[in-house]
Order: structure tokens, then C-alpha cells, then sequence
């Protein structure tokens, strides 16, 4: 479940003079950032909870070799990659082509990062002094057991959005995630995009303290179910084929949806019986299963692993 105290900190935090600190250069491949919709006042919101971002081997773009970034979607193990874009470093620079979180396309290289800056210095993420940030502290952060620059952010967007943000060497931005402080919208006012975790083939190595995992169950709800969950039972879990919910409590009608990774509904049943049958989707993973009343009242949220 999501924490109810957000915590930027990371454990360990150091002191020591900075300018001999080994610089961390940011990922070229086997890395994923997780990235959630924390809510949306858009007229034309995101058709999903959560993105994930993720390279995918080279690209040429305007004839410049990029690392090519993707969105992922469905199952974990055969995922439908789309490409939206590419990244490259240049002198600790980190710069990015390509849409935003919100589908905005960028088709001027923009400075996505610079961790070649000092306290005090201003970075201009393009050409026109549009979107630009000013490192306000840098520290440094243990992440897997190696010494990482932490950059303490304000970012500025139109002179309209101002934001606190935090960038660590490697890893990008652990409050807005990958590509929030230079969105069009950016992750306040219409829409909040929240850093879920960073992670490499084998692990997490980054993990956003208000979140115990990089899928949790709480991008579906983050309410506590009404009744007992004794009281709604759904089984197997594990499952491969359907789901059985069984119904003891004093609600007549049940609003059951099933949710992929990214959040889309992908089934939606309303149950009128005390044992029922749900069918599953194939591809093997996990979903969320919402139960609700037809008030809308959070009775269960189950996370079912598909194999």
C-alpha cells in the first residue's frame, strides 16, 4: 500500500567534499523507470495508472545516435514495446528527442539533465529559456552500495510552475520521474505524475519510500476496502484461467474490474451470485481485481498472478 508520509530522503546521506566524487554516467540499456498518475484534472486524461519507460538499443534521430526510449505495456515477460524517443550523454549532459508523458511532441533536442552543474548554477533545458531549473544543493546518496551525486532541484516551467526536485547521477529525476520537469503539463495543477522506482535487470535499485514495490496494488485504489476481506473471497492465487469470487457478505450485486500493469480495465463484470466464475486473461504476469459495490464502495483489491 501507498505510505501516507511522502519521503524523498534516501537512507544514507553524506557530508564529504564533493568534487572528487566519482561521476555515475546515466544507463544505456536494461534499465526501467516506473512512473504513476497520481490523479488527472486533464479534460483529456491518460488512458493509464502507470508508465514504463525503458531503453531498447540505439536510434538515429535528425541524424544523431540516440538511446532508443520506449514505453513498455502488458506483461512483463513479452511485453508491446512502443518507441517515443531517444536519449544520449554528452560531458555528464543528458539529452532527450521524443513525446512526453502527456504525448507532447519534442522534436528540438532538449537538455534533459546536466550533472556536470554546481550549487547555484542554472540549466536551460532548450533554446528559447522556456524550461530551466537551478541546483539549489547537491549531496550524495548510497543506491546499491555505490556513492551517487544527489541533486537537489527547483524547476521553473512559463514562470507559471515552480517545483521542488530531487536528480540522482544514473538514475534521472526520483520525484517527477524520467521526463517531468520538461512536460508541457508538468506533474502538478492538471496532472501528477509520481517516480515509482528505478530498476535493472536483477532488482530495484531505486525505490520511491512512499511505494513498497514497483507494482503495487495501490495504482488501483488507494482506499482501504469497507468490509472484512474475509468476507469476499477470490481464488487461486496463483491462477491460469479463471478466477472464483465468492460473495459472503450482506452485498446482493458486485462490480468486479480487472486491471492490467498500466492500469486499463481489461474485464468488467457485474456478479449477482454468492460463487461465480471470472475468466483471466492469457498473457502470463499479474492483475488487479477491484470488487465494488454498485455505490462505487471499495469492498476488496486483490493482486492475482497469472502463470
Amino acid at each position: 500500500m501507498k505510505k501516507t508520509v511522502q519521503v524523498l530522503a534516501v537512507i544514507f546521506t553524506f557530508s564529504f567534499n564533493l568534487n572528487g566524487q566519482e561521476y555515475y554516467p546515466f544507463p544505456t540499456e536494461n534499465v526501467f523507470w516506473n512512473v504513476y498518475l497520481e490523479f488527472s484534472l486533464s479534460e483529456s486524461p491518460a488512458d493509464t495508472v502507470l508508465l514504463r519507460y525503458t531503453l531498447r538499443g540505439d536510434t538515429a534521430i535528425n541524424q544523431v545516435t540516440y538511446k532508443k526510449l520506449c514505453i513498455e505495456s502488458g506483461d512483463t515477460i513479452n511485453p508491446i514495446v512502443k518507441p517515443i524517443g531517444g536519449l544520449r550523454e554528452e560531458e555528464k549532459q543528458i539529452f532527450f528527442v521524443g513525446q512526453d508523458y502527456i504525448g507532447y511532441n519534442h522534436d528540438e533536442e532538449l537538455l534533459l539533465y546536466d550533472f556536470s552543474k554546481g550549487i547555484g548554477d542554472t540549466i536551460f533545458h532548450d533554446n528559447y529559456d522556456t524550461f530551466y531549473s537551478v541546483v539549489e544543493n547537491i549531496d550524495t546518496v548510497d543506491i546499491s552500495g555505490e556513492n551517487r551525486k544527489r541533486f537537489k532541484i527547483k524547476t521553473c516551467n512559463n514562470s507559471y510552475f515552480e517545483d521542488e526536485e530531487y536528480w540522482i547521477e544514473g538514475i534521472g529525476s526520483i520525484k517527477n520521474s524520467l521526463l517531468g520537469h520538461i512536460t508541457m503539463i508538468p506533474t502538478c495543477c492538471y496532472q501528477y505524475w509520481e517516480h515509482v522506482c528505478f530498476r535493472v535487470i536483477g532488482g530495484i535499485e531505486y525505490l520511491n519510500p512512499s511505494f513498497d514495490e514497483c507494482f503495487p496494488s495501490c495504482f488501483f485504489s488507494s482506499v482501504e476496502p469497507l468490509i472484512n476481506g474475509s468476507e469476499i473471497r477470490v481464488y487461486p492465487n496463483p491462477s491460469s484461467e479463471r478466477l472464483i469470487i465468492e460473495n459472503n457478505s450482506t452485498e446482493k450485486e458486485l462490480s468486479v474490474k480487472i486491471y492490467d500493469l498500466n492500469g486499463r480495465i481489461i474485464s468488467n463484470n457485474l456478479l449477482f451470485e454468492q460463487k461465480n466464475e471470472v475468466e483471466l486473461p492469457l498473457e502470463k504476469g499479474f492483475v488487479v481485481v477491484k470488487i465494488t459495490n454498485l455505490k462505487g464502495q471499495l469492498l476488496a483489491n486483490k493482486k492475482i498472478i497469472i502463470r
